[in-house]
């Protein structure tokens, strides 16, 4: 394989928030940029790459080629988002073939429906346009993670943006009706298992929260006690300036396991962050 050429971004990473408020001076700046630059950004937050890391990076199953799946995977095709822009199913599909269709077209140069390492440096970024406007926006995570990464990041990152009356934006109230959603069928769930009503059960719950605890809990400790973090990672700093950059070296593209090898510079976003759920490696 010829060596890809090294493109660097030297712009700020910005995330693009749904909805109508989205800042305009932010979003300027990565207007008209490419659409894998404003993807790398937005979704993985990564300010310099290449095209062979992009190429590593979306090719999920790690057979060296883009299949039809991989390439719609890159657009988020069938994320939830992209899925609400859809009327039905017959012409969700219209869309993932749209996407594929028009991709293969400026790359497959061999006509196996395929996209390989060196059709896409022949191409470059030029070879994926955007397809924002049909909701194919490159979104890889769930609607919680997405949340997290595209409006509470850029609308809730202080105290004074993180109070009741601060979460009004229209993100916010879907996000938390899709909650209390859940929640309901939580309760239904519970009423007729114990053959309640759904009232009676809302009712109970609320008094059990309501309800101080008799006594203190008693301290239950298991195992060794854990050692304080600012002694644990004293040295990491150091330890992390041996660490090549992702994708290159003899780690290559391999998963981080310590917290050194999470350090190292241009990781994927994914794997740097600290959030209430996990994430898996092939998660995109």
């Amino acid at each position: 394989m010829q060596p890809f050429a090294a493109i660097s971004l030297l712009f700020v990473v910005l995330v693009a928030a749904h909805g109508d408020h989205n800042d305009a001076g932010e979003n300027a700046k990565l207007a008209g940029a490419d659409y894998a630059i404003r993807h790398m950004a937005s979704e993985h937050h990564i300010d310099s790459f290449d095209l062979e890391s992009f190429f590593q990076l979306h090719d999920l199953n790690r057979d060296g080629i883009w299949d039809r799946e991989e390439i719609e995977a890159i657009y988020g095709v069938h994320h939830v988002y992209s899925q609400k822009r859809s009327k039905d199913e017959i012409e969700h599909q219209k869309k993932a073939d749209l996407v594929v269709d028009t991709v293969l077209k400026l790359m497959d140069k061999d006509g196996d429906g395929k996209v390989s390492p060196e059709e896409f440096e022949e191409a470059g970024f030029k070879g994926l346009p955007s397809f924002d406007e049909i909701g194919a926006e490159g979104h890889h995570y769930d609607v919680e993670s997405e949340f997290f990464l595209h409006h509470e990041e850029q609308f809730h990152s202080t105290p004074e943006t993180q109070t009741d009356a601060s979460y009004n934006h229209p993100e916010d109230i879907e996000h938390f009706s899709h909650h209390e959603t859940i929640e309901r069928a939580e309760v239904e769930r519970v009423a007729k298992f114990q053959g309640i009503t759904v009232e009676e059960a809302l009712l109970a719950h609320d008094e059990a929260l309501q309800k101080p605890e008799s006594a203190p809990r008693p301290k239950i400790t298991r195992g060794a006690p854990k050692q304080d973090p600012s002694v644990k990672y004293k040295d990491i700093a150091k330890e992390t300036e041996n660490q090549s950059e992702w994708g290159t070296g003899e780690q290559g593209y391999k998963q981080p396991k310590s917290p050194v090898e999470k350090m190292r510079k241009n990781l994927p976003y994914k794997d740097r962050m600290q959030y209430k759920f996990r994430r898996n490696w092939g998660d995109f």
